[in-house]
């Protein structure tokens, strides 16, 4: 399946938006580097009253997508939830990640 999701995080002010991040960075703020083809490029979105930061992320042959039930209440600040991605038996998670497509190539 092809998985196209929306990534949240907060808005650093000291950060340039619309730059993108370094893998150092990515591992530093998500723990590991992220197996996807990413836009890299964190743009700004009003969320409610505040601006959030967003990027989009696509995962190929993933074989199953889950909300874990597991893993920490979202604390309301950001939207999304943490979603699971298992992919040739390896599961990953994408914190504050919203499901914006699932297209299965072959049903």
């Amino acid at each position: 399946m092809l998985v196209y999701l929306h990534q949240y995080r907060e808005s650093d002010a000291d950060e340039t938006v619309g730059g993108a991040t370094s893998d150092a960075d990515e591992e530093s703020y998500f723990g590991e580097r992220l197996d996807a083809t990413e836009d890299q490029e964190w743009k700004s979105v009003d969320y409610g009253d505040r601006t959030v930061l967003r990027r989009a992320l696509t995962f190929e042959d993933v074989t199953a997508v889950s909300v874990p039930r597991d893993v920490e209440a979202p604390d309301g600040g950001l939207p999304g939830v943490t979603v699971q991605l298992r992919k040739d038996g390896d599961e990953e998670y994408v914190d504050d990640a919203v499901v914006v497509e699932v297209t299965d190539e072959n049903p």
